[in-house]
């Protein structure tokens, strides 16, 4: 599944975006423990603002599905399945 938005609807870009990766963890497309790609990387691939992409991470970080390791990266939580 890859990632996409549609900016023509009233949903907004960031929930969008939360809900795309909360599937792709829960499909296990990201597996417990692995690194997301960055928020760089994905506002680039998806031309959306970093910070659009640091909100959908913030969300999931704050559900327990992601969590985040300075200087590291963003990984998926092995909370996220449970």
């Amino acid at each position: 599944m890859k990632l996409s938005i549609d900016k023509s609807i009233p949903i907004p870009v960031y929930y969008q975006l939360k809900e795309q990766l909360s599937l792709q963890i829960r499909d296990e497309i990201y597996p417990v423990g692995s690194q997301l790609p960055t928020e760089k990387a994905i506002s680039e691939n998806l031309d959306i603002s970093r910070g659009t992409v640091r909100q959908a991470f913030n969300g999931l970080v704050s559900e327990g599905k992601l969590h985040r390791i300075p200087g590291k990266g963003t990984f998926v939580s092995d909370t996220a399945t449970s």
